[in-house]
């Protein structure tokens, strides 16, 4: 007797060939079934030995790869550059140096698109740049997009200010601070902008804004204190401030003697940067 089993343990004779067809075994499928065992070498299809059936996509499937279409509401608009202002900044790592340029799209000010983003910023026409000459692109790094994660980022300076229309904002009244920051790999000076009557502890222990405007900046390197840069405004990470020295007030009449004696100093370094 050949099938398998019926109700009650016996066979049914109708199911034999069902089963030597699906198994192989029987005249059938050794004459004409197209039935192909898995591994089986003698499969004859192109499928460049690894057992899938041709047009198989070992990543996709058998769909294969998505195709964009023009009206996909999920189609994403890709990396195009946006429009507006174009700001000429460096950019400074622990280690690192960038020089670029930073589209602000609907934000007039650097500062206000900074302080909006999150993850990875593009930088636009990049290159990477010797540690303290902006102006001298590595020549073994080519100019590109480049994205930079957020948070490695110790500051953002704008190699020239471009002045920014904006009528009707508000005006908060602010006192200037002088201050010297130790961030990692970098000894900075310049001066923060303050509420007024407010405290420099409640300044730095707000969360916000996460880059803080500094202007009259003087930077230098703490591997090379001969290195001095000089900008007139940047964005300081928040997250990557060390220490501060919060500066007394100059009194009166000794504030050109002390500019004085700055500019006498930075005769002595290597300088670059927009004065």
């Amino acid at each position: 007797m050949s099938g398998r089993p019926g109700f009650f343990g016996g066979f049914r004779p109708g199911d034999a060939p069902g089963r030597d067809v699906e198994f192989g075994s029987g005249s059938e499928a050794q004459e004409g079934s197209s039935f192909i065992r898995l591994g089986d070498p003698r499969s004859g299809r192109d499928d460049g030995g690894f057992g899938t059936a041709s047009g198989f996509d070992p990543v996709w499937g058998t769909l294969g790869p998505p195709t964009a279409q023009a009206d996909d509401p999920w189609r994403g608009k890709g990396d195009d550059v946006e429009a507006g202002p174009i700001v000429d900044v460096e950019i400074f790592g622990d280690g690192f140096q960038i020089s670029g340029q930073i589209c602000t799209g609907q934000f007039p000010r650097l500062s206000d698109w900074m302080n909006m983003q999150q993850g990875f910023i593009r930088v636009q026409e990049a290159s990477l740049a010797h540690l303290g000459h902006g102006n001298l692109p590595d020549p073994d790094h080519q100019r590109g997009t480049l994205w930079v994660r957020l948070n490695q980022i110790v500051l953002v300076a704008e190699r020239s200010v471009m002045a920014t229309n904006r009528p009707g904002a508000p005006v908060v009244q602010k006192e200037r601070r002088k201050a010297t920051i130790v961030a990692p790999g970098y000894s900075l000076r310049g001066s923060l902008h303050v509420h007024t009557y407010g405290s420099m502890k409640q300044f730095l222990e707000s969360p916000d804004p996460h880059f803080i405007p500094i202007t009259e900046l003087t930077i230098r390197w703490t591997s090379d204190p001969a290195l001095v840069s000089r900008f007139p405004f940047a964005l300081v990470n928040r997250e990557q401030l060390i220490s501060l020295l919060d500066e007394p007030a100059t009194p009166a009449g000794e504030g050109s003697q002390a500019e004085g004696d700055n500019e006498a100093e930075l005769l002595l370094h290597r300088r670059w940067g927009a004065a």
